[in-house]
């Protein structure tokens, strides 16, 4: 609790005790900060906006090692981190959608049909990533949008269409090329 009431300051000085706390409780053995990532992600994720450069790259760096993290681990709540990565990739700053497209990708593939009643909405961020001014960010965003694609096909498991379709549909009245050829792809 005492972390999630700080976690939104902006003051730089109680952002870099924080990505200093959040670190090194992390690396206790005995505390599985996986269990809290749903509760300060969007706040290290908006101190990648910081204007403090060291701010930025310690907030980089955790959330680096939090996705490899996620990664070997075998219980993973992915539900509200997917939420707070969908907000993220439509920031306006550069190194927060990249990184949110990142982690969205990656849960697709560690997730994959756990994360059936997401996928509307991963594929209308990623979507909207497809478009991106950054070479980079639609370069994910694109690899991304295949590997949802491939796992949503091989599903065998039922799951609400419905709501993929209005995705899709919401998508294809966009005013990017790049987003409408995704969109007809599906």
């Amino acid at each position: 609790p005492l972390l999630q009431n700080y976690i939104r300051r902006t003051n730089p000085y109680i952002r870099q005790l924080l990505v200093g706390w959040i670190t090194v409780l992390d690396s206790v053995p005995d505390i599985n900060m996986i269990d809290w990532l749903p509760d300060f992600l969007d706040g290290l994720f908006n101190m990648l906006s910081d204007s403090n450069r060291e701010i930025r790259q310690a907030a980089d760096s955790a959330l680096s090692e939090f996705l490899r993290e996620v990664k070997v681990s075998r219980v993973v709540e992915f539900g509200p981190m997917v939420t707070i990565l969908v907000v993220q990739c439509q920031s306006k700053e550069r190194l927060n959608r990249l990184t949110a497209a990142t982690w969205l990708s990656e849960f697709i593939v560690l997730g994959g049909d756990a994360l059936l009643t997401f996928h509307a909405e991963i594929l209308g961020a990623i979507m909207r990533c497809i478009s991106d001014v950054e070479p980079e960010i639609r370069q994910v965003s694109e690899r991304t949008n295949v590997t949802l694609l491939t796992v949503i096909q091989h599903t065998s498991k039922p799951f609400p269409l419905s709501p993929l379709l209005e995705t899709l549909t919401t998508e294809l009245r966009n005013k990017d090329v790049a987003t409408k050829m995704a969109s007809l792809a599906w």
